[in-house]
């Protein structure tokens, strides 16, 4: 039961468990709102009671068993117990069938400090930096004593109306109070695995507030070993699905990581809270590995970040010299086994660099997966389960799916078609295609075919046709590619 309908947290799950193995029941995409409309909850409930009662394992998303989806537990009016009502079903979804395990996904309330609200309350194209200011200084203050910090959250608390703030809070409050009623359930074993996610925040905030009391109820109510908080929210369910899958085979991977940049791993990442040594280890262990500096069965190689954490689409070339460490680290944990690259030099898309480097020669054969797409969480998430669950040619078709999206549409051809084809369609925005949707889909292949596709095939090894080119919610933001990837 996915988080939503989109092609990163359904078609990427269903994509992994098949290279995994494993026989997939899903609902319909058609049954699983769109962007701000909510899906029917109570019909797929109804698909949980009978569709679903039949599996194994049952991993759902909390948010669209309860409000229809993420973006709609985000700017819904459902009132509290209306949501608790909904979360007490798990109680009877154990009941119905105490033989499957349940796995389920959960996310904090996000924050975002940008004036945009495709994905929020309207009222955040017009006080969203403000409410972000006021949050992030309120906590920073209470936490540090900082006087300037409590100057600027008093300020900006008087440029947010009253009603706007009081709304803010509320669902806060609410959302919090699902999350709390989550881990009583994990805390009584109704629940098998409860992992809380969080996207879009920052080291100080009111997200971090929340996450805290996550935290502490779990230590309380002794869920530590079925409950935990982490950063990431579209990536969860493949992590749980690759914790059943470790689950299953009874032994714990031995993970031992790379950095490119050892001396920046206590670095805080850009839409996250914490470090990334620290996100890495919080990945390694949900997904029912232990993190190892010895022997392993898996090397994660972390391609992060010097300084700050930049925008793929604001990279500047840098000297391709300064790769040649880490390059020749992969080359040699390749050679000894498993491995999987996460690609989080930069925010929104892959490192042009790397990826030049890691095409201008054979694919390493122990390589089992690439990411590089949005935030740290999302690629490290997504590219630990991929070696995870399809440690093998199995999972080749996927690595080129995540090239071709993390690197060519993200990194170069989304930022070509918002510079050339949308100022061609007056109205059309990057979060609003309207009639420019045809003109982007099709200049999108082209470039896909003629720039893209050639490299990472010869790279891969494979022959791969592109069948389908889409836009996720009608905007640049997100791509789908359908690709038929067969072997040379």
């Amino acid at each position: 039961m996915p988080l939503d309908d989109r092609p990163v947290t359904r078609d990427a799950f269903l994509a992994l468990a098949a290279a995994a193995g494993f026989e997939v029941a899903t609902p319909p995409r058609d049954r699983l709102g769109w962007l701000k409309r909510p899906a029917d909850v109570e019909a797929l409930w109804a698909w949980v009671e009978q569709d679903g009662a039949g599996a194994d394992v049952l991993i759902a998303s909390a948010e669209m068993l309860i409000y229809g989806g993420l973006v709609p537990s985000r700017i819904g009016r459902e009132s509290l117990d209306r949501c608790l009502g909904f979360v007490r079903r798990w109680r009877e979804a154990r009941a119905r069938a105490p033989h499957r395990r349940l796995y389920l996904t959960a996310s904090n309330l996000r924050l975002p400090s940008t004036a945009d609200s495709t994905e929020e309350p309207e009222y955040w194209e017009a006080y969203g930096p403000e409410i972000f200011a006021h949050s992030f200084h309120d906590d920073r203050a209470a936490r540090t004593g900082d006087p300037e910090s409590r100057e600027l959250a008093e300020a900006a608390r008087r440029r947010i109306p009253p009603a706007v703030l009081a709304d803010v809070r509320s669902r806060r409050a609410r959302n919090l109070a699902v999350l709390l009623t989550l881990v009583d359930l994990a805390a009584a074993r109704t629940l098998d695995a409860l992992l809380v996610g969080q996207d879009d925040a920052a080291e100080y905030g009111w997200t971090r507030r929340d996450l805290d009391a996550v935290e502490t109820a779990i230590a309380e109510r002794g869920a530590g070993g079925r409950a935990w908080v982490t950063y990431g929210t579209d990536e969860l369910a493949v992590r749980l699905l690759a914790r059943a899958a470790v689950g299953a085979r009874g032994v714990r991977p031995r993970v031992r990581v790379v950095y490119s940049y050892p001396d920046n791993v206590a670095a805080i990442p850009r839409y996250e809270g914490q470090a990334v040594d620290r996100t890495v280890t919080s990945h390694i262990e949900t997904a029912g590995g232990r993190h190892t500096v010895e022997d392993a069965d898996l090397t994660l190689l972390v391609h992060n970040f010097p300084g700050a954490q930049m925008e793929a689409p604001h990279q500047r070339p840098y000297d391709p010299a300064a790769l040649d460490p880490f390059v020749a680290t992969l080359a040699e944990a390749a050679a000894r086994g498993s491995c999987a690259l996460a690609d989080v030099r930069y925010s929104n898309g892959a490192d042009r660099a790397l990826v030049a480097r890691l095409l201008g020669a054979p694919w390493p054969a122990n390589l089992h997966a690439y990411g590089g797409w949005n935030t740290l969480s999302n690629t490290l998430g997504m590219a630990l389960a991929q070696a995870l669950l399809a440690p093998g040619d199995g999972g080749r078709p996927f690595t080129a799916l995540r090239l071709l999206d993390d690197w060519a549409y993200q990194a170069e051809i989304r930022q070509r078609l918002a510079a050339e084809v949308l100022p061609r369609h007056p109205g059309a925005r990057a979060q609003d295609l309207g009639d420019a949707y045809a003109a982007c889909r099709e200049a999108a292949r082209m470039w896909l075919a003629q720039d893209f596709v050639p490299p990472v095939a010869r790279c891969l090894g494979c022959r791969i046709e592109i069948e389908r080119v889409e836009f996720p919610w009608r905007r640049l933001f997100n791509v789908e590619l359908g690709l038929r990837v067969t072997s040379s």
